[in-house]
């Protein structure tokens, strides 16, 4: 490949050369621009994604507290102690 382009090269004008040069040196720093920009949108397009997949499907621990309301009250609840529950003529 190498050679075909050194031919390329030597058929063409010599006052063209330089040209030819800033043009490739100009298409690889844009090519190079053109991917870093690709990149952050990739980026930025993944993690847009991951939040709405969590804002899709909500956390098992919130899903357990909505399944089973009840439960979470009981957990709550201060129970009175044995001693306030004696009938009082028993002391």
């Amino acid at each position: 490949m190498r050679s075909e382009r050194s031919e390329v090269n030597e058929r063409a004008n010599p006052a063209q050369k330089p040209l030819a040069g800033e043009l490739n040196r100009h298409a690889g720093q844009l090519a190079g621009e053109l991917n870093h920009h690709a990149g952050q949108l990739a980026g930025e397009l993944n993690c847009r994604v991951v939040t709405l997949a969590r804002r899709a499907q909500p956390s098992r621990r919130s899903a357990r507290r909505r399944a089973e309301p009840s439960r979470g009250c009981v957990r709550r609840r201060v129970w009175p102690s044995r001693e306030s529950a004696r009938p009082s003529s028993l002391s």
